[in-house]
């Protein structure tokens, strides 16, 4: 049953929002909504960069690893130099490492002009040493019996050194890097120093990262 009030009382309006109330909430939430945002694409950046940082590092330990105990453990290493395409050679008796400095391995139509390709490190253990074995790096995708890459997708070596440093002891040192071009510096050109190349420091760089280990080993079968 409605109720008129008594006389001389007036009824108070509905409580609500003004249009002002509601343009202040709005802001307010909107800068929280900014600020989670702005929070979840760090932790984004930051995530997938740790994971290539870790990915680039495992692989250059993995390298290092191969080659130091092949070294260790072999009785005949040769040094092949680079030829004229840039691919040069470490013999270690039977396996035949073929790289070339620079190459960024992908698998979807490399770029000879991004310094792409499908291969970049192989490791070829039917070869032989002591019959002159000749470096190759494979232009197509598929490798032959027996070879395997050592490189993952979009990683190239930066250098890959084996020095004597005494009789049966030899320095080696493993430079990986991982991403295109744009995110080098210095920048790339005609003359390219790959062991001075680096990743710039520019935000979204989170897809570049670079791992240098150098170590001694000593031969054991001599």
């Amino acid at each position: 049953m409605f109720m008129t009030p008594p006389a001389g009382v007036q009824r108070r309006p509905s409580a609500g929002f003004t249009i002002l109330e509601l343009l202040i909430a709005s802001a307010v939430f909107a800068v929280v909504l900014l600020v989670v945002a702005v929070g979840v694409l760090r932790f984004t950046h930051d995530y997938y960069k740790g994971i290539t940082s870790s990915q680039t590092q495992e692989t250059a330990r993995s390298i290092m690893a191969e080659v130091s105990q092949a070294i260790q453990f072999g009785k005949s290493i040769t040094v092949i130099p680079a030829d004229g395409s840039g691919v040069a050679g470490l013999c270690v008796d039977n396996a035949l490492y073929s790289y070339k400095v620079g190459q960024q391995v992908t698998d979807s139509s490399p770029n000879a002009s991004l310094h792409q390709g499908y291969h970049a490190l192989v490791v070829d253990t039917g070869a032989s040493c002591s019959a002159g074995a000749t470096p190759s790096i494979p232009d197509t995708s598929a490798l032959p019996s027996g070879s395997r890459e050592l490189l993952g997708q979009h990683m190239r070596l930066s250098a890959l050194d084996v020095t004597s440093a005494a009789s049966g002891v030899y320095t080696v040192r493993v430079r990986v890097i991982y991403g295109d071009d744009d995110l080098l510096i210095p920048g790339i050109s005609g003359g390219v120093t790959w062991a001075d190349e680096h990743c710039t420091s520019d935000a979204g760089t989170q897809f570049c990262a670079v791992s240098d280990l150098t170590t001694s080993v000593e031969q054991r079968l001599l």
